[in-house]
């Protein structure tokens, strides 16, 4: 595994759900959330997933996200992943994104590959979130 630094973590609540589509193998629903982010910098979040789920407990997402710090830097992230269900309250997410943004002391993200791994909690409608950095 490609080694990786800790970059921040990450809160969010979903705000909004909209059921997108039904299909024979799954049902596409989309999530607005909102929350923080607190590590190499600290931030306001908002994010927009589009997540296709599929019958087995399984699901892929493609996220867009932005960060405004409070340094009044912003990044924006594009992101895709997989997740599952492992209760009947909790799935488990990971994934991968890239970051662009014009902070000059932000600037080493980039292009850079980052990496997510979190969970949500289904009743509360709560992500948490491990962000890093892949070398």
């Amino acid at each position: 595994m490609p080694e990786q630094e800790f970059l921040a973590e990450l809160n969010e609540k979903t705000t909004s759900v909209t059921i997108r589509e039904f299909k024979p193998d799954g049902v596409l629903i989309s999530y607005n959330l909102q929350g923080t982010v607190k590590g190499e910098y600290d931030a306001n979040h908002m994010e927009s997933v589009d997540a296709f789920f599929k019958p087995d407990g399984t699901y892929e997402f493609e996220s867009r996200g932005i960060d405004q710090t409070d340094d009044g830097d912003m990044l924006i992230f594009k992101g895709k992943g997989t997740g599952r269900t492992v209760s009947p309250t909790s799935v488990h997410a990971e994934g991968e994104a890239l970051c662009q943004t014009q902070s000059t002391r932000l600037a080493r993200l980039n292009g850079a590959n980052l990496r997510f791994e979190g969970t949500y909690n289904i009743p509360t409608g709560e992500f948490t979130a491990k962000i890093f950095t892949v070398k």
